[in-house]
């Protein structure tokens, strides 16, 4: 009787916690461009287009046990750096046993692997959930973003922060 039970109780909560990221991206409700800490007003075709690059990454991925841990100070030291993707969900979502209503990315264009920091009402704490893109890199996302219109107007509006972040 245990073995039954075990195998209707145990075996869905065991395929259940072994989600991979990618699962959730089409219950993403918001997502947002971070460069240097601000975040990028997108137009709705580069949003659309933004969240078609994450999905194209993501495709073929593996969600693997992440050593990396965040802690909210940290993370927000680390996005005043840099270019980041936020991906917001409607509700509270669960990946490995580690739940979250946000996640966000670094986008280095040569990274095979990254950390998802979660958040939680906004704020960022715990293990991440680490990323392989086995036999991809971020290049094609890193490349979109630079050619995003809403990226150039700011580097025309003078903001060489920004174009430190493009040259590299």
């Amino acid at each position: 009787m245990s073995r039954i039970l075990f195998f209707f109780l145990g075996v869905p909560m065991m395929i259940m916690s072994f989600f991979e990221a990618v699962d959730v991206l089409p219950h993403v409700d918001a997502s947002s461009l971070i460069i240097n800490g601000n975040v990028v007003e997108l137009t709705e075709d580069e949003q659309q287009n933004l969240m078609q690059q994450v999905f194209d990454m993501f495709e073929n991925s593996h969600t693997m046990p992440a050593f990396g841990v965040v802690f909210d100070d940290m993370y927000q030291e680390e996005i005043q750096s840099g270019v980041f993707v936020s991906l917001k969900f409607p509700h509270v979502f669960e990946v490995n046993g580690l739940p979250f209503d946000e996640l966000v990315f670094k986008v280095e264009p040569t990274f095979q692997g990254f950390n998802l920091m979660r958040g939680m009402k906004g704020v960022f704490q715990g293990r991440c959930i680490y990323i392989d893109l086995q036999d991809k890199t971020m290049q094609e996302l890193y490349d979109y973003i630079n050619s995003l219109e809403s990226v150039k107007q700011i580097v025309v509006e003078g903001n060489s922060e920004l174009e430190n972040v493009q040259n590299n």
